[in-house]
């Protein structure tokens, strides 16, 4: 298991608040930060630590200043944490860290806690598959870590760097590969804020000597030395992992009895602190140990709890998710290392990485479902303000025109009616034998919308094209050609413009019109047919009827 890194605490998946995450938007990322880092303190408010920290992610860009590119890789290395001891949600937690190293190197910065990021995703992996060539990849993500802490300065980083690079050395198989690093870290000095971390990497160093050397009783010695040393309350993760080796070597040494009683002890730890990946390897090696005393019941019991955690936490599909985004990444880079491809076995572990991840695509494609969903939400919200946005403005220049034709229609009373023959064509050219002028056109046009804007008879199931034009005192062509013309639509299209806007409006008429159904709005705004109306409504607002009558609804509420 990973050893120590900047470790969150548990939060709740499911953002109970999202209603407010469209005030959140423009807030500044400085306040976004602030906030998260707040509420993420308080056990209540996690769920808006993680949307905060998610906004200020997504604000990433190029053009972002140095200082703010750094901020929106915090962000992505938060909601890496949150999700790396939280959810064990892999995936996310492999996109978050790629991310954040992507805008490190966009920012020209050297960050270690990255790296032990990468090398804890690898441990984790190599562990749960039993793979030595990933668990090699997590020791130089450590190695890396370590270098980069050390240049750097980072005392923090480099000791949480240095323990779990010197745990992922023994189990790759010795101490040796990583003496060199080993040898930088000691010349850093111990203070007093240091010296506890210092001091139990020196010792845990100590315990994998002497066990290499076969000194058992001196290894735990050293592992008891460690608890006494640390605090229980601000190293708990730590301790738990000192009584798991411990343990170990207890049982190397067959005192199975004394094995499980200190894993009891670590199993306590793991269970009061919610430490799911820590409660699976300690009932996977209690059930182990129980079985080599020969405790069937006991070993039945842990061997269970194990199994259970385990389908919980799903795994097996998680660890080939895994596999799946990071092929997504190595994509990006896959142009320059086909090049330092040298032999046949290379290309053909490729063309099958391949192949796996395009299967494994499709499962991936499930899980964002759900998330779209929301998002199709709250983007039907903004379409309906859009459209009652619209309506208001249309309705203010209906008035403006109306004004305007009364105190036209005081002045003149000039109608136009010239008839010819139209020959066929498209667009303009429909129409250019047409005698109207541009000012007839006008004309036209301006008692066509009076009739459109004030006349109840355009909501009459039976209102027609040659209706409209005795009502506008002219000819059905000619009323056709002004609205192809000026709108770039035919007369049913036109009409039915009217009648959705109309629709809409009573919609939110909730005096007037709250109890009526879809189907009673739809005829009494003139349509015959619902399928008409539900494809016309959808064409010109962008949201179903259903939809609009629901927000309509809710807003009045509100």
């Amino acid at each position: 298991m990973c050893v120590i890194t900047l470790v969150m605490g548990g939060t709740s998946h499911a953002l109970s608040q999202s209603w407010e995450h469209s005030k959140w938007l423009n807030l500044p990322t400085e306040q976004l930060l602030n906030m998260a880092d707040k509420d993420f303190s308080d056990g209540n408010k996690k769920d808006t630590a993680l949307m905060c920290y998610t906004i200020v992610a997504n604000r990433y860009e190029p053009s972002l200043t140095r200082e703010q590119k750094i901020q929106c890789k915090n962000a992505n290395m938060r909601l890496w944490s949150i999700y790396f001891y939280d959810f064990y949600d892999y995936p996310k937690c492999f996109d978050f860290l790629t991310r954040a190293n992507e805008m490190a190197t966009e920012a020209n910065i050297q960050d270690a806690n990255i790296y032990l990021g990468f090398g804890c995703m690898y441990q984790t992996i190599s562990e749960e598959c039993n793979n030595n060539e990933l668990g090699s990849t997590a020791l130089k993500y450590y190695q890396q870590a370590l270098a980069v802490a050390l240049d750097t300065h980072d005392d923090e980083h480099a000791d949480m760097a240095c323990t779990n690079m010197v745990s992922m050395a023994y189990v790759q198989g010795g101490l040796e590969p990583i003496s060199d690093t080993w040898q930088n870290y000691l010349q850093m000095p111990e203070d007093n804020e240091t010296w506890i971390l210092r001091r139990y990497n020196k010792l845990l160093y100590q315990a994998y000597t002497d066990i290499e050397h076969k000194n058992l009783d001196a290894a735990i010695d050293v592992y008891d030395r460690q608890l006494q040393l640390i605090d229980t309350t601000q190293y708990s993760r730590l301790i738990y992992f000192t009584l798991v080796e411990k343990a170990k070597v207890q049982a190397m040494k067959s005192d199975y009895r004394q094995a499980i009683a200190t894993l009891k002890q670590a199993e306590k730890i793991a269970v009061e602190l919610g430490m799911k990946d820590c409660k699976l390897e300690v009932y996977g090696m209690l059930s182990k140990y129980f079985r080599q005393l020969g405790n069937h019941s006991d070993y039945e019991h842990y061997f269970n709890q194990y199994t259970m955690l385990k389908d919980t936490l799903a795994n097996y599909q998680q660890l080939a998710s895994v596999s799946e985004m990071e092929f997504h990444n190595e994509l990006k880079s896959m142009e320059q290392e086909m090049t330092e491809i040298k032999n046949h076995r290379e290309v053909m572990n490729i063309v099958t990485l391949i192949s796996f991840g395009f299967l494994l695509a499709l499962l991936v494609m499930l899980l964002l479902v759900y998330r779209k969903n929301g998002q199709l939400k709250r983007s039907n919200e903004l379409l309906y303000q859009k459209n009652v946005e619209m309506l208001q403005a249309e309705e203010e220049q209906r008035r403006t025109r109306l004004q305007w034709q009364e105190k036209e229609a005081s002045t003149t009373d000039d109608k136009t009616d010239v008839e010819t023959d139209v020959p066929d064509g498209a667009g303009h050219f429909k129409y250019k034998s047409s005698p109207l002028s541009d000012d007839n056109k006008q004309q036209l046009l301006s008692r066509i919308l009076q009739v459109m804007d004030t006349s109840a008879e355009i909501f009459s199931p039976d209102f027609s094209l040659e209706r409209l034009a005795m009502l506008a005192g002219s000819k059905y062509k000619y009323v056709s050609q002004v609205i192809n013309e000026h709108y770039q639509l035919n007369f049913n299209n036109f009409l039915n413009a009217y009648r959705i806007k109309e629709a809409c409006k009573r919609m939110r008429d909730m005096d007037n019109y709250g109890n009526f159904t879809i189907e009673a709005i739809s005829e009494s705004v003139g349509f015959k047919s619902r399928s008409t109306f539900v494809t016309s409504f959808k064409r010109i607002t962008g949201l179903t009827p259903s939809q609009y009558q629901r927000m309509a609804r809710k807003e009045s509420l509100s």
